[in-house]
């Protein structure tokens, strides 16, 4: 099967160390891992980007995307992201993070709409990245991510799915996959056990044997990108192991 690029989120390690002082050490292990390139904030290093790109460079490491919410500095993402040569920015929060007001996510793709064509006029795709709270349904009745969907300017703006929230908030996330491909751009794999209890790839309930088989039918999706929010292990282990089973297990 032909896979989209693959990276790793550096959020793993927030939670276990200062990530901005301890970069190197972090990039080593998901350079370690076999991972090519990562996604970070969209302010990590702002105050001096060129080191964090040396950084990189040095690893062999690319950026895949940045990641954000409607109220970053566009600006500031765009400088980053000129410095890095990446161009993607994945976008979330949508519905002020849980409202079931229908209004409130309506303003908010507006929002969404307006950030996404600035960034399409600089070369930058946009993509919106889901939680599960986007699946329940608003007073008025629609789901938000229905809102989302179908007020998204597809002409500017995509879906960035991560796969566990989707498990989470209640659907078949390969099943989404298909039904939404021409509308995603970018994925997050994710795995969990219990109540959101991150673990790394293939060590959780997640479906992967069907969602790695609906990958390869998504033809605009620009990355795929293993995100793990928190790990009881130490986060290196947490990415090689989750490295080591999308490879062993399906090849990527």
């Amino acid at each position: 099967m032909t896979y989209p690029p693959l990276g790793a989120q550096l959020i793993v390690f927030e939670k276990q160390t200062d990530l901005e002082r301890n970069t190197a050490a972090a990039l080593d292990a998901v350079r370690a891992a076999g991972f090519e390139a990562i996604e970070c904030g969209a302010a990590f290093h702002a105050a001096d980007p060129a080191a964090f790109k040396a950084m990189l460079d040095q690893r062999g490491l690319r950026v895949a995307g940045l990641h954000g919410a409607l109220a970053l500095d566009l600006d500031l993402a765009f400088k980053l992201l000129d410095v890095y040569g990446a161009r993607d920015l994945c976008i979330s929060g949508l519905g002020n993070w849980g409202t079931c007001n229908s209004d409130v996510y309506l303003k908010d793709v507006e929002q969404l709409n307006a950030l996404a064509r600035q960034c399409a006029a600089h070369g930058v795709y946009t993509h919106y990245h889901n939680h599960a709270y986007e699946f329940a349904p608003t007073s008025e009745g629609p789901s938000g991510m229905d809102l989302i969907m179908g007020d998204l300017d597809y002409t500017v703006a995509d879906l960035c799915v991560d796969v566990a929230w989707v498990h989470i908030g209640g659907h078949d996330p390969a099943m989404f996959l298909r039904k939404y491909a021409d509308h995603i751009g970018y994925v997050h794999l994710k795995d969990y056990i219990g109540d959101r209890h991150w673990v790394p790839l293939g060590q959780g309930r997640m479906p992967f044997d069907s969602v790695m088989k609906a990958l390869p039918a998504l033809k605009k999706a620009r990355w795929v990108v293993y995100e793990q929010d928190t790990s009881e292990r130490p986060a290196a282990e947490a990415c090689a192991i989750s490295r080591q089973y999308l490879a062993k297990t399906y090849g990527y």
